[in-house]
């Protein structure tokens, strides 16, 4: 028995640490013109979009306020964010800055937490 408990921890608590340790290097700029992610030891790797190229947002709500974006592009790509702090605040404002397409197309469907009954 000893030896299963020991287990359990190390599996639950290896990839959470990786994924704390992973976040504590990632920093979003969300302006009124783009969204910016400097990640990596030091803020070395940049990625930025703007928002004309945005054709569609899928959003998942975290514990504590936090929150997951994904942001679907003209050209396909897709852009992810993770861990977006205060993230109702910068989802709100995120979709004054898109087509409002994008944000009616986000309001009648993109929160996949949200059940569809609206609960």
């Amino acid at each position: 028995i000893a030896p299963t408990i020991s287990f359990l921890p190390v599996v639950g608590i290896t990839p959470a640490a990786a994924a704390w340790a992973r976040q504590a290097w990632v920093r979003y700029k969300i302006t009124n013109r783009r969204i910016r992610v400097n990640s990596g030891v030091g803020g070395k790797e940049m990625a930025e979009i703007v928002y004309p190229d945005i054709v569609e947002i899928r959003t998942a709500k975290r514990l504590f306020g936090d929150g997951d974006m994904v942001a679907f592009l003209r050209d396909g790509a897709k852009f992810e964010m993770r861990n977006i702090p205060e993230f109702d605040a910068a989802l709100e404002f995120i979709l004054n800055q898109v087509d409002e397409d994008v944000a009616e197309q986000y309001r009648n469907g993109g929160d996949v937490t949200r059940r569809p009954d609206g609960m």
